[in-house]
């Protein structure tokens, strides 16, 4: 089993991939042998409101047992208790997303601290995105970068009891956090070393690390085989595949695959 935790409906605008369907996404997963994954929607990026996408994405998935929607939030708006209860209350939702470099705002901000109280009402887990193109590949006049290791350090720090999910950390970044932070999980869709399971051995242990594939924006076949990095075990390999992300988004029976 492959669960995918980072993977998107819609288009980007500064890539030649068309949009997709939730079912032509489903078959690109598929191919690549990932059998389900959490899907956020790429239109919430750029619109000045998250809720217009996170609803098209809901009616999108709306019976898609494969796909976990994963809406995006935007706390640094005023209406940001709005949009997570809507989100809350939405089936299959069981966490959020935040962009808090495309949204303008930076995670020390005092106003994350009833965000979080707030997600731990609605028992919502979190996941942050540190990045979802690499900065070297974008647009020129694109002059954003990703969340600053030191910003989710000092969000880490300032909320303890939280576990989010980072994901786009580089293969630099991830143990650079894990050095100073133990209360966070990662992705590997930007762990692009071919000595994946060496670099991060003894800095971020495999139960913290989840399979992402960042489609359709790269290739999902690619993102796979490093899973078969011969320096993972077959126990390794299931918990960054399936088990991880599983007992993160709540997965029936994850303890049994």
């Amino acid at each position: 089993m492959i669960f995918d935790v980072n993977c998107y409906l819609g288009t980007w605008p500064f890539s030649l991939v068309p949009e997709m369907s939730a079912d032509q996404l489903a078959k690109q997963l598929a191919r690549a042998g990932v059998d389900a994954a959490a899907v956020s929607p790429l239109a919430a990026v750029f619109q000045p409101e998250p809720m217009p996408a996170n609803r098209a994405l809901f009616a999108a998935l709306r019976g898609k047992r494969r796909f976990v929607p994963l809406p995006v939030v935007n706390p640094a708006l005023a209406n940001w208790k709005e949009q997570l209860e809507e989100c809350a209350a939405a089936p299959g939702v069981r966490a959020v997303r935040l962009y808090p470099n495309y949204h303008d705002y930076r995670l020390t901000r005092r106003t994350l601290r009833p965000f979080v109280d707030a997600l731990e009402h609605h028992r919502l887990r979190l996941v942050i995105t540190a990045r979802i193109e690499d900065e070297r590949h974008r647009y020129f006049a694109l002059r954003i970068k990703g969340v600053p290791v030191a910003d989710l350090a000092a969000f880490l720090k300032a909320n303890p009891g939280t576990v989010p999910l980072v994901t786009g950390l580089s293969v630099n970044e991830a143990p650079q956090l894990a050095a100073v932070c133990e209360n966070f999980l990662a992705d590997i869709s930007y762990q692009e070393n071919v000595e994946l399971a060496a670099m991060l051995r003894g800095k971020l242990s495999t139960s913290r690390l989840m399979f992402g594939s960042l489609a359709p924006l790269v290739s999902v076949a690619a993102q796979t085989g490093k899973l078969s990095a011969p320096d993972f075990s077959a126990a390794e390999r299931r918990r960054i595949a399936f088990t991880n992300a599983a007992r993160f988004f709540s997965i029936p029976h994850a303890d049994r695959r």
